[in-house]
């Protein structure tokens, strides 16, 4: 029986209720004895219905199959997830995920009615949210932003009945969802700009998934260059994942698996795991997968050749001396820039490489009677269960010490892994919905325990469907009724199941309030870009290997190096004046007028230089400095330090409070050079003022109270624009996202 069969001829089957979402996998058998092993699906009429071990869903006449699994299929209960072909319209995937959604809910009445106190059972999804509710919430969402003024309107006066699928294509086409997703991800994978070792910058490395995000490259593409990267940051952006952690081998283990698989062993790292299976010999046995993988010149090569540790080391000692005799002749003061140039040249020495040997060994100190201290240790794959061995993933090769880590990184992202694709789509749901299925999200433990198995099984099915496309699979997740439901405001308990009614009320992240704020003050925030990001790469580039190397070409590269950060702050010019241009937030972001607001950066071009603001560079936070340095409102506001997974902070604190009452930021939205300041000044009447302020900040029009409010506010001038600003963005409506 050849494995690719004709597939299903509708573009989705609605497969009958079952116990279990979790299919068996068995090997079948076909009139001619040929065999394939893949899961039982359910009978289409005189069909059957299988999946493969790679995702992939096949339907052929039963009567193909031997009598005996003919009869076999006859007997079973089928799958109860519906089955998506790769042609199926968002419309039947979207549908498909709120039908698992819908019978999540039903099932969960049971158990609320025995909480203490009781809650009320839940009938169906949340109602509808407004328009007014679901534009400020998909812009929030997708592009990290809330929308200005001329796109809410835009949107709520369209009276096309598609709208709300349009703008989630036009949403997820846009920089703005590029920008909002590296946000994300540089959370995620603890991204930062300044890292530990010498003057290594992560900039590279940033500017790599940046772009990677922009190209809209598949997940499984990504993780597996990350994994399997080569050479300095600044040759291959990928390798950047690795020497973020570089010289930690064991720590980054222990992220990879938490991210990418949704498995924390990190306790198995010391001693065997206290509350799961995991045992510290196994943590070892995955460790091995990178005990030839080096991180620094001093352990990369064989001692000859170009890439020898003796040759790369030596060429420091070496130079010095020469260097200082040149910077000493020149009468500069050698002490003030001693460590800067040795830390210069340091930061070439790391690189990721492999060695011909694998060197990883159990610690000193382990003391259990499986294996002695200081014992090599064997590369061995992990399992969730006693079939996983069967699956493709873990046919890999490993004949040679090279071979490790891109086996690992195969096994990683194969799409029959049991854990790769439902641990992305775990974590995109969270980023829909505020909660994961299970959580969380870097521990699945088992899928069964989470408050909806089926749909986690069948999201994870999605990904793998899609092919890891993460715009792709958002698309349906946004245009799903649940997603468009009114949010959930109740409050819960610590560890209370959540199931999904519709989106949980949640606070804006540092980077969703910021470019919000960037919103207000430049009208369309994605124009302004971060300039020279190849600058870093190309002057502090050195071969440390090339015994031709000079003292006079590291001076000259440290001086180009050195000068860097002058070429960036000559891009630093203008001011509050010079953001948007006459009428941007209420024309669509087009120029019309001639006046100041019209004026060029000094560098000629919007998209090569940058507005400030009593300090504060204006741009959006995934083109900041990663993360942002302290004192900034990004970081004052919870966005994460990036030493932990996921590590930003949502919870307030006084310095909140004070920053969003009276800090710069702030300073900045209510200066009457302010883009929103001067929208209102542009508006002839008072109710047009009220409504255009309302749906600037809080993105909907005003009550007939708060008109009236409003109204005698603005009477005062410039001081009751500036009350009004203040008082709008300081309420909670401004910083939930409903």
């Amino acid at each position: 029986m050849k494995q690719t069969t004709k597939l299903l001829s509708s573009l989705l089957v609605s497969a009958l209720c079952a116990t279990s979402a979790l299919a068996e996998i068995r090997t079948w058998t076909d009139t001619s004895g040929r065999q394939v092993t893949a899961s039982f699906i359910g009978l289409d009429g005189e069909d059957i219905i299988l999946k493969t071990a790679d995702g992939a869903t096949h339907k052929f006449a039963l009567t193909r199959l031997s009598p005996e699994d003919q009869a076999l299929a006859k007997s079973m209960k089928p799958s109860d997830q519906p089955v998506m072909l790769a042609s199926a319209t968002v419309a039947q995937a979207s549908a498909a995920v709120d039908r698992l959604v819908a019978n999540g809910l039903i099932r969960a009445n049971p158990a609320r009615a025995k909480m203490d106190p009781p809650k009320a059972p839940i009938k169906s999804f949340n109602p509808m949210a407004n328009d007014e509710q679901f534009v400020r919430r998909v812009y929030l969402d997708i592009v990290g932003r809330i929308p200005n003024y001329t796109e809410a309107m835009q949107f709520i006066q369209d009276s096309n009945p598609n709208k709300r699928a349009k703008l989630i294509d036009m949403l997820l086409d846009s920089p703005g969802y590029n920008s909002n997703t590296f946000n994300y991800f540089a959370e995620m994978l603890r991204v930062k700009d300044r890292l530990e070792q010498d003057n290594l910058r992560g900039v590279p490395y940033i500017n790599w998934m940046q772009h990677e995000i922009e190209k809209n490259t598949p997940w499984d593409k990504m993780v597996f260059e990350m994994l399997t990267a080569k050479g300095k940051m600044w040759q291959d952006g990928a390798a950047g994942y690795l020497l973020r952690d570089a010289g930690m081998p064991l720590d980054n283990l222990a992220n990879t698996l938490a991210v990418f698989l949704g498995t924390d062993v990190a306790c198995a790292q010391c001693h065997d795991h206290p509350f799961s299976d995991w045992t510290q010999h196994q943590f070892y046995e995955m460790a091995s997968f990178f005990g030839a993988t080096t991180t620094t010149m001093r352990a990369y090569g064989k001692g000859k050749g170009k890439d020898s540790p003796g040759m790369a080391m030596n060429a420091m000692n070496d130079l010095m001396p020469k260097i200082e005799a040149m910077v000493t002749q020149s009468g500069q003061d050698i002490k003030r820039i001693r460590n800067g140039i040795r830390n210069y040249m340091g930061a070439n020495r790391y690189i990721v490489g492999d060695m011909d040997t694998n060197t990883m060994k159990l610690p000193h100190d382990y003391k259990y009677p499986d294996a002695k201290p200081n014992d090599p240790v064997e590369p061995k794959f992990i399992t969730w269960s006693k079939e996983d061995k069967n699956l493709a993933a873990y046919k890999q090769k490993m004949k040679s010490a090279e071979e490790l880590r891109p086996a690992f990184a195969k096994w990683a992202t194969d799409p029959s892994n049991p854990r790769f694709a439902m641990a992305i789509a775990n974590r995109m749901w969270k980023r829909a919905f505020g909660q994961g299925i299970c959580e969380p999200v870097t521990n699945i433990d088992d899928p069964k325990q989470s408050v909806n198995p089926e749909l986690l099984v069948h999201l994870a099915e999605e990904m793998k469907r899609v092919k890891f496309d993460i715009k792709s699979f958002m698309r349906i997740i946004y245009n799903t009724r649940a997603y468009q439901s009114e949010a959930t405001s109740e409050k819960m308990v610590m560890g209370e199941p959540y199931y999904f009614q519709g989106p949980l009320l949640r606070r804006m992240s540092a980077e969703q309030a910021w470019d919000s704020y960037m919103t207000l003050v430049l009208g369309e925030p994605d124009k302004y870009a971060k300039p020279l990001e190849d600058l870093y790469s190309r002057s502090i580039d050195l071969d440390l290997s090339n015994p031709k190397l000079d003292a006079q070409t590291v001076l000259v590269k440290y001086d180009a190096f050195r000068k860097m950060a002058e070429k960036e702050r000559a891009l630093m010019g203008g001011g509050l004046s010079e953001a948007g241009g006459d009428d941007m937030m209420m024309d669509g972001g087009k120029a019309k007028g001639k006046g100041k607001a019209e004026a060029k950066p000094a560098s000629g071009t919007m998209e090569n230089a940058s507005l400030t603001y009593n300090g504060m560079v204006l741009r959006r936070a995934s083109t900041l400095e990663q993360p942002a340095p302290n004192g900034h409102f990004l970081i004052d506001f919870g966005q994460s330090p990036r030493s932990l997974i996921d590590g930003s902070v949502k919870s307030g604190s006084v310095p909140q409070v004070l920053m969003m009452m009276n800090g710069k930021a702030q300073q900045m939205l209510t200066s009457p050079d302010s883009l929103v300041f001067r929208t209102m000044e542009k508006v002839k009447t008072p109710p047009e003022k009220v409504e255009a302020l309302f749906v600037s900040v809080l993105n909907r029009r005003p009550t007939l109270q708060e008109k009236e409010i409003a109204k005698r506010a603005l009477s005062a001038g410039e001081d009751g624009y500036a009350n009004m600003i203040w008082a709008l963005i300081n309420t909670r409506e401004f910083i939930f996202i409903q």
